[in-house]
């Protein structure tokens, strides 16, 4: 017999024995085709390698984050004492406890699904002939053809963790995980220039904290602009990367064979070489890339200065106080803004070993530090400028962020603009009191102090008199019944209520992980508004308070009136709109669903509604606040219709649906009230959205299916609007506005002409006379025609709203 021939008979028996499996072959390391583990198994129905070292399965995530009945599928180590998770395929996003399961389809696909259905991660190839996941012994889950070949693995696609053999390439990168298993922003992958790197990597901000950014390449060690890009973790403890000088490996201190190892990127964003003991199932930090914690990029965030009291602490410079405390990502804000009108005295506090590394606006060598100051005073972009007194280098910055305090071997001093008027002589000022090399956590809980005052105060039982024991005795019991009794109506009248929303309201966790928002409860919301006390006004959809948490923040709680889905629906609507997060978007914190009760639990806006600033005179916009709220919601809109997971269309845009918060950033509201449509663009209408006359796009009075063009033409209006500083039917005074549409359309080929025929005097008098002459003329003629396009009456010729932001960037830099 050829070998050929054997070969392939010995394949088909492999394949014909692992059909045969019975279902309890699933916790070994195979999982045959059309087969499934649930979740409701997870402890016992698993994959493992065959020399016992990692499990996969569905992780039980609430014994690490306290959270009820969330999931991942992940691998772990399973000798390890806390379950090292070196990856997960639904990070992010867990699933629930119930009815969850994970499945390897008859198409040759992985595919995970959710309580309810819905496909939550697959592997979303083409895999002919696909018989088997495997769990390989290096951590590898692998899924295999009836070769043997493999046709898929998760080495390919690394979360925060690097195994040994496993590669990191040009195409993949490690991602670090929040305490709520949510990726970070800190990423560790190969730069633009070849080099294995830590990059800090925001909307607003990025940069590489790792190697030492402020050495050239080659003082750290690395060649620039290799030809390959890899790198590898070898069993002996050697980590390997194609752009390290002379091929020097970094070492792990235990250098050896045999020690099971895991490269994690922590949650701090540092990059750690873990070491597993096998007699007690801890890791030990064999090698770490950056032994000084303050060194990382984004840790304190804006504004926020990191130093060490001997370990890492974040603190507010002086006239500064923290934005939301406990979350050191937000960092610090100003207790009083700089107002760039002129009128306000400044002056700079003097930060001695400080520096907020990044953001400068420019490199001015071997100046006298008076130049520095009147550079930065003159400048009201300038937050501050660093010093280096050794060579007179000065650096004015924008942004404040990367603030770190600690002796380097160049002196450095920090000025941050201040008021005048704020008195910050006796506050302290954040300094190192040792700079420890070897510091690897960071410790920010030091604003909160422990009192024992109370358990001083413990009230004491004892030296009553027997008649009073007997008459609480009494009364205790008396109390229970009574409890037993409520209790028993209360499960009997509403069971019904409670077996129609079990998977919403009884674990709350779970949706906190899935959605990171959250179900309240009527009574949190009466509560929170004082009876529905403080209305701020009325909208479309109902009726708005304001409110406060029981954590203190300020919300928006939203009563929906008329809401015509039944339960099911409504809770669709929330499924998309609870994974909607953008800077330009209102955060929604939550929601209520009980009995007849529909609410939303919105952030708060401290600017209120842009209609009422923009024609109210609340406050008086200048033009580059105005360019900016058209580039917001340009940028918030396109995210709706591009980037989000369904393509939402909000279907009702106008100044009254755009917030402005205490920046004047703007955040666009009531966007996921409208139908949400699939990608296809098939023919659905958006029966229950309702438009607002002047900004309704024409082809919705015409009866036409609604696509994300009719939220364009709303925005071509509100640029009009924004730029004039008046209402649409202002603009077409005196005529019928009951033909609005008719009416606009002429007053926009009036604006064509003018634009194609007149000088710069006739876009003088359009734009808002509140302005003045303070405007920027390209701007303003870029958004007016933009407004042009957007108005077509074609819906086909009007722009989308990712080429619309491209238009904006393209002029942004000629601010003035």
């Amino acid at each position: 017999m050829d070998a050929p021939f054997l070969s392939t008979s010995l394949a088909v028996l492999a394949t014909l024995f692992l059909l045969a499996l019975p279902l309890s072959a699933a916790t070994h390391d195979i999982l045959p085709l059309k087969s499934s583990l649930f979740v409701e198994e997870y402890e016992t129905n698993i994959l493992q390698s065959s020399d016992g070292t990692f499990s996969c399965g569905f992780y039980n995530i609430t014994n690490a984050y306290n959270i009820t009945s969330a999931f991942t599928f992940s691998i772990w180590y399973s000798n390890s004492a806390d379950k090292a998770i070196v990856w997960s395929a639904n990070r992010g996003r867990p699933v629930h406890s119930r009815r969850s399961e994970i499945t390897l389809r008859k198409d040759g696909n992985i595919v995970l699904t959710d309580y309810d259905g819905t496909v939550v991660w697959q592997t979303d190839g083409k895999f002919p002939n696909v018989r088997y996941v495997q769990l390989l012994n290096t951590g590898n889950l692998v899924l295999k053809n009836s070769s043997g070949n493999i046709v898929w693995q998760s080495f390919d696609s690394p979360t925060d963790t690097l195994l040994p053999t496993q590669r990191i390439l040009a195409t993949t990168k490690l991602v670090s995980t929040t305490g709520l298993q949510v990726p970070s922003h800190y990423t560790f992958r190969f730069s633009d220039q070849s080099i294995l790197s830590l990059i800090y990597d925001d909307t607003n901000v990025s940069g590489v904290y790792w190697p030492d950014p402020d050495y050239q390449y080659y003082e750290n060690n690395r060649n620039l602009y290799n030809s390959t890009r890899i790198g590898s973790l070898d069993d002996y403890g050697e980590f390997f990367s194609s752009d390290l000088a002379k091929h020097q490996a970094r070492v792990a201190s235990d250098r050896s064979l045999g020690i099971k190892r895991r490269l994690t990127l922590d949650y701090d964003g540092n990059l750690r070489l873990y070491s597993l003991n096998n007699s007690d199932g801890t890791w030990t930090i064999s090698w770490i890339a950056q032994p000084q914690t303050c060194m990382t990029h984004g840790l304190c965030g804006p504004y926020g200065i990191c130093h060490y009291s001997p370990t890492p602490r974040c603190s507010c410079p002086p006239g500064y106080k923290m934005r939301n405390p406990g979350n050191w990502t937000q960092g610090c804000k100003p207790i009083v803004e700089i107002a760039c009108d002129g009128k306000q005295n400044v002056t700079f506090l003097q930060l001695r070993n400080t520096d907020f590394w990044g953001s400068d606006q420019q490199r001015i060598e071997k100046v006298p530090w008076e130049v520095c100051w009147n550079t930065c005073i003159s400048d009201c972009t300038c937050k501050g400028f660093q010093y280096q007194e050794g060579n007179g280098t000065c650096y004015p910055k924008s942004f404040l962020f990367n603030g770190r305090t600690f002796p380097t071997p160049f002196v450095r001093t920090m000025y941050i603009k201040l008021p005048s008027s704020l008195d910050v002589s006796k506050k302290p000022i954040p300094q190192s009191s040792i700079h420890d090399y070897t510091l690897s956590g960071l410790d920010c809980d030091h604003l909160n102090t422990i009192t024992t005052e109370a358990v001083r105060n413990m009230n004491k039982i004892g030296g009553e008199e027997p008649k009073w024991f007997y008459f609480y005795g009494f009364i205790g019991v008396f109390f229970i019944v009574e409890v037993f009794f409520f209790a028993f109506a209360w499960f009997f009248v509403l069971r019904k209520e409670m077996r129609s929303s079990q998977v919403w309201i009884a674990e709350e966790g779970y949706r906190v992980m899935t959605s990171h928002f959250r179900m309240y409860s009527h009574r949190e919301l009466v509560k929170a508004t004082e009876r529905f006390k403080h209305e701020l006004g009325w909208g479309g959809s109902g009726v708005v308070y304001k409110g406060i948490l029981d954590d203190d923040r300020a919300v928006v709680i939203k009563k929906l009136e008329n809401v015509t889905q039944n339960r099911e629906e409504f809770q669709d609507e929330l499924h998309v709109i609870s994974r909607i997060n953008h800077m330009n978007l209102v955060r929604i914190y939550g929601f209520c669903s009980e009995r007849f009760h529909r609410l939303l639990v919105l952030e708060y806006v401290e600017n209120g509604s842009l209609a009422n600033v923009l024609f109210n005179s609340k406050i008086l916009l200048d033009w580059k606040q105005r360019f900016n709220i058209a580039l917001g919601v340009a940028k918030g809109l396109a995210y709706l219709h591009h980037e989000c997971l369904e393509w939402v269309i909000h279907c009702n845009l106008k100044p009254e649906n755009i917030l402005l918060d205490e920046n004047l950033e703007p955040k666009i509201t009531d966007f996921g009230l409208a139908k949400l449509l699939s990608r296809s663009g098939s023919n659905q209408n958006v029966s229950r959205a309702r438009g607002t006359i002047g900004y309704i796009a024409p082809e919705w009075i015409s009866g036409l299916p609604i696509t994300a063009k009719v939220d364009v033409y709303s925005y071509g209006v509100v640029l009009l609007e924004l730029v004039s500083g008046r209402r649409v039917f202002d603009l077409i005074v005196g005529e019928d506005k009951t033909k609005v549409h008719e009416m606009l359309k002429k007053f926009i080929k009036m604006i064509c002409y003018r634009l194609d025929n007149e000088k710069s005097l006739w876009l003088a008098e359009f734009v808002d006379f509140r302005v003045g002459d303070e405007f920027n003329y390209l701007q303003a003629k870029t958004l007016v025609k933009l407004a042009v396009s957007c108005l077509e009456e074609d819906r086909k010729k009007r722009p989308t709203m990712e080429s619309i932001v491209e238009s904006l960037l393209s002029v942004d830099l000629a601010r003035s």
